[in-house]
């Protein structure tokens, strides 16, 4: 496909101009015109090539060339038309304004988008927070396990037996309860308390003859009687 996809055609000047060429002539004619066009603006002086070009027999070519040839300049060898080199020249230089315009756009989107593609990576964080979190843990997990094993604390398993020694290991020693600590009540805790409040109260109605002692703790569903 030609560089230059179409042509400009002025039609009133056209008509104008050819009012004394015949039907065949016009034919011709726009022929020779839309060669040069995608020539380049030149065709070479030869009556051969030119009548191929009019799909004319070189006979036919040569008693309608006479005409022809008033429209175009002859130079060099080759023929011009100043019309439409006029024409081909503003073709050609929109078209390299449009190819420089689409250059610099492209190289203006390249950058937009490689200076954001650079601004998204200095903003991705190096650490994602539930392995800082992780990391930190870690490390606080380690200084108390250090402390808790100390040379100091390892001083107080001096003296122990194997056993003694296998039992409070590393692996199973836990580290020292603080002052004042003391083990939190579970619910089964909570539970066995009341249970056993409720058996000493039935103690103390047997102890008095009450004869019904004991039901109230065999009316619980988790309590058996002993």
């Amino acid at each position: 496909m030609s560089e230059r996809p179409f042509m400009q055609l002025y039609v009133s000047d056209f008509v104008g101009d050819t009012l004394q060429l015949s039907t065949e002539q016009i034919g011709a004619y726009m022929l020779l015109l839309m060669a040069m066009w995608n020539a380049g603006g030149r065709l070479p002086d030869d009556d051969a090539k030119l009548a191929r070009v009019a799909r004319l027999s070189l006979k036919k070519w040569r008693a309608l060339s006479a005409d022809l040839l008033t429209f175009f300049e002859r130079e060099g060898g080759e023929i011009g038309h100043g019309r439409l080199t006029k024409e081909l020249h503003k073709a050609q230089g929109k078209s390299q304004a449009r190819a420089a315009a689409g250059a610099r756009g492209g190289a203006a989107t390249a950058l937009k988008t490689k200076a954001h593609a650079a601004a998204n990576a200095g903003a991705l964080p190096r650490h994602l927070p539930e392995s800082r979190n992780q990391s930190e843990k870690a490390t606080a997990f380690s200084r108390e396990r250090a402390g808790a094993f100390s040379p100091e604390h390892a001083q107080g398993f001096a003296g122990r037996t194997e056993e003694d020694a296998r039992r409070f290991s590393p692996r199973t020693a836990r580290p020292k309860r603080p002052a004042g600590w003391h083990q939190p009540k579970t619910h089964t805790d909570a539970a066995n308390a009341i249970i056993e409040e409720i058996r000493n109260h039935d103690r103390s109605r047997i102890a008095a003859g009450d004869e019904g002692a004991c039901r109230d703790v065999l009316m619980l569903p988790a309590i058996r009687a002993d």
